[in-house]
């Protein structure tokens, strides 16, 4: 896919939007709009991120769909189940739901699937190796994503707070699909991965503190 604009005015670009969007959460008079636009957020990430992939093929759309669709079944049990994260439900922040679970976690487990792993082979080579770091960047990720989550509505935990049953599982989870992942197919560094990554957890942990002060 051709790029329009380099990789770092793109960066660039994203990291705006976020700024733009911790400013419209924090003022209360924007919040209810700003949380009306997370799941489009979340689209718009994915398509900037993507267009700056090297390595467009069948096996690689596969990969990502299967690693989407995964991730949403996932979420299913989750929901309905409990026994993989724990017992939460999903709010409306996020959009349409299918068996209470919203489509862009389809969305959201290919953006971090894809970043963490390609932040992760920056770090090592080793697929195990790899897989075991991205899932910990995951994790991570995810600590920070649980407070704006339960403040801003995109779900709720049953019992009031995050289980630590929530990163174990999330972990696991993590860490099978990063090490399929690795195995079914091979690409080129995404220069867009690692901004998006830093962007995202900062996001997150900036809201964290802001809201924790």
């Amino acid at each position: 896919m051709p790029e329009k604009i380099k990789p770092l005015t793109a960066g660039w670009i994203l990291f705006s939007i976020y700024v733009i969007g911790i400013a419209g959460l924090i003022i209360p008079a924007t919040r209810p709009l700003l949380q009306k636009l997370i799941w489009v957020n979340l689209l718009v990430t994915m398509i900037v991120l993507f267009s700056y992939h090297k390595k467009w093929n069948k096996e690689f759309v596969f990969a990502m769909l299967l690693i989407g669709f995964s991730g949403f079944l996932i979420e299913v049990l989750g929901v309905q189940t409990g026994r993989i994260f724990g017992y939460y439900r999903y709010g409306s922040a996020l959009g349409f739901r299918i068996w209470d679970t919203p489509l862009m976690m389809i969305v959201n487990w290919m953006v971090t699937i894809y970043i963490t792993r390609q932040v992760a082979e920056m770090l090592a080579k080793d697929p195990f190796l790899v897989s075991l770091l991205a899932s910990a960047l995951m994790v991570l990720l995810d600590y920070f994503l649980e407070f704006f989550a339960i403040r801003f509505q995109l779900w709720q935990w049953n019992q009031g707070s995050v289980p630590f049953h929530n990163y174990v599982g999330w972990f696991i989870c993590g860490m099978v699909l990063q090490y399929l992942f690795q195995k079914a197919i091979k690409f080129p560094p995404n220069k867009l991965s690692l901004p998006v990554y830093l962007i995202q957890l900062g996001f997150f942990m900036v809201l964290y503190f802001l809201f924790n002060l």
